[in-house]
């Protein structure tokens, strides 16, 4: 059933950053934000004048501003890749 309601112009942003070490929720270990390749590292690898860097984040996938699909709760359930992204926005609901 389609929201009659709904105007697309209205969706609000509900991201932050996530940064090293930041306790995102009570008992979840907090992320790892840091280089897996550094620049002076990709020197030492690479053709002379070639360097870059290659980050490495580690979290668990309840960091940040995120959505649970059903594969969370159910194992049968599908996974995010399968939500279709019209099923996320412009949804009822109540704030408090």
């Amino acid at each position: 059933m389609e929201n009659e309601n709904a105007n697309p112009g209205n969706l609000i942003d509900l991201s932050h950053i996530v940064e090293d070490g930041m306790v995102t929720y009570r008992g979840l270990p907090a992320p790892i934000i840091c280089d897996y390749l550094s620049r002076k590292e990709s020197r030492a690898r690479y053709a002379p004048g070639t360097e870059f860097q290659i980050g490495k984040i580690e979290m668990v996938g309840n960091t940040g501003t995120y959505i649970d699909s059903p594969f969370h709760r159910y194992a049968d359930g599908c996974d995010l890749s399968e939500l279709k992204l019209e099923s996320l926005a412009n949804l009822e609901c109540v704030v408090v």
